[in-house]
């Protein structure tokens, strides 16, 4: 089925329900709204697929030129209040997902109680509170970007936690306090190796404090989890998992010493209930005619095959009018070995390298209540061996290499 149908369709299930719902938002029990983007992302690489993250299957490079879906996505929401301390949301998104569709999925669905006027509890499916902007993350209405910096954004395909939160409020002098204690679990689909793996959270306990004071907003965060990889390849019996535990390797003359043999490598590499923390500050300076943001990430934990990284960046922009010019600049480099005398080994670390620096540009034009439209410029240099933020990478690809995106964006709130 042509992706433009199965586009369309899945548009049109997502707003189905809205006129059903707008008769009883008169009553102030109900509130629908919605969210997109339709945008259009061009590379240069055409050896390898740029993705915004890694429940992509692909995205403009190799597959195809331009791309209308890597960035594009369409979202709708129901706020539903059942009395003063009662409430629920319900938020649906459709966009391009792990199976190359469009299916829509509920990626937020919980109930709030609030307990005290700076006291709240929430239970469901919850936003992963990771980063500065987790909360309205696909909202590219909200952001200055046609996409959140990929260095950052891109490593993590969770973007919602099933469990529970709290969260407070509170003030010392002109200084504003909020913070947020969440547990929970999490799973996500993601293309891999060329089937369907399963990415797991399990005991994921995470903490956040934002403080704000005047025209900053600064945030820090915390989370530690349990994660697994379900993936047919890497679990079956010709993976490089299997190789490297087996001490003899079949051969036309028969059984052979295995020089690849290091079982204890293959038990640190695959990813099983291994421990992961995440940790992040950001701030955003906003005092009207301009802004200034930034976060700085860090992920640590048990070494395994999807490798520590650190990874930052800073945006400025400046309003003039309508119009808003902006400049980015980030960084991603890794923080684990990646190379191993291990051949074997040595493609396993090789190809989880995805450090990466870029420097982007771009303008926002708000010329219609609801409506704004975006250019945006990035040129990207991956690190010397790394595959950087691209996927489906082809013999001709070189590692290490430049290459430019270039992404006219419209975003809308309704």
């Amino acid at each position: 089925m042509p992706k433009t149908v199965r586009m369309t369709g899945m548009l049109a299930a997502l707003i189905a329900a809205g006129p059903a719902m707008a008769q009883d938002s008169a009553q102030g029990l109900f509130k629908f709204s919605g969210f997109g983007t339709l945008a259009a992302t061009h590379s240069s690489e055409k050896n390898a697929d740029f993705i915004t993250n890694y429940a992509q299957p692909n995205g403009p490079g190799y597959t195809r030129s331009t791309d209308f879906g890597v960035d594009s996505r369409l979202g709708i929401q129901f706020d539903l209040k059942f009395s003063e301390r009662f409430s629920a949301v319900v938020q649906g998104v459709s966009e391009h997902r792990y199976d190359n569709t469009y299916t829509p999925y509920l990626n937020m669905a919980h109930l709030k109680f609030q307990a005290l006027p700076g006291l709240s509890f929430r239970a469901g499916r919850i936003p992963y509170s990771a980063y500065l902007i987790s909360d309205y993350q696909k909202v590219g209405y909200a952001t200055p970007w046609v996409r959140p910096p990929v260095e950052v954004y891109q490593f993590n395909p969770i973007t919602s936690i099933d469990g529970g939160d709290l969260n407070w409020q509170a003030s010392a002098g002109e200084v504003a306090f909020s913070g947020q204690v969440v547990a929970g679990s999490a799973s996500v689909k993601i293309p891999q190796n060329g089937v369907e793996a399963k990415f797991k959270v399990n005991d994921f306990v995470g903490a956040s404090l934002v403080a704000s004071y005047g025209h900053g907003t600064y945030r820090a965060f915390f989370g530690q989890m349990k994660g697994t990889l379900d993936n047919p390849y890497l679990d079956g019996p010709t993976s490089p998992f299997v190789i490297l535990r087996s001490p003899t390797l079949l051969t036309p003359f028969g059984p052979m010493p295995n020089p690849y043999y290091a079982p204890a490598m293959a038990d640190q590499l695959a990813i099983k209930k291994d421990r992961i923390s995440y940790e992040s500050v950001g701030f955003n300076y906003d005092p009207g005619a301009w802004f200034v943001m930034g976060e700085w990430t860090r992920k640590r934990g048990d070494e395994n095959a999807l490798l520590h990284f650190t990874a930052a960046y800073i945006t400025g922009g400046y309003r003039l009018d309508n119009w808003t010019p902006y400049l980015t600049v980030a960084w991603k480099g890794t923080d684990s070995p990646t190379s191993n005398p291990n051949a074997v080994v040595n493609a396993i670390v090789s190809t989880a390298d995805h450090a990466q620096s870029s420097v982007g540009g771009g303008v926002r034009w708000d010329f219609h209540a609801n409506l704004a439209l975006k250019a945006q410029f990035d040129h990207v240099k991956n690190a010397t061996g790394s595959f950087g933020a691209l996927v489906n990478n082809q013999p001709a690809f070189q590692t290490g290499a430049s290459y430019n995106l270039a992404t006219i964006a419209l975003d809308f709130v309704f």
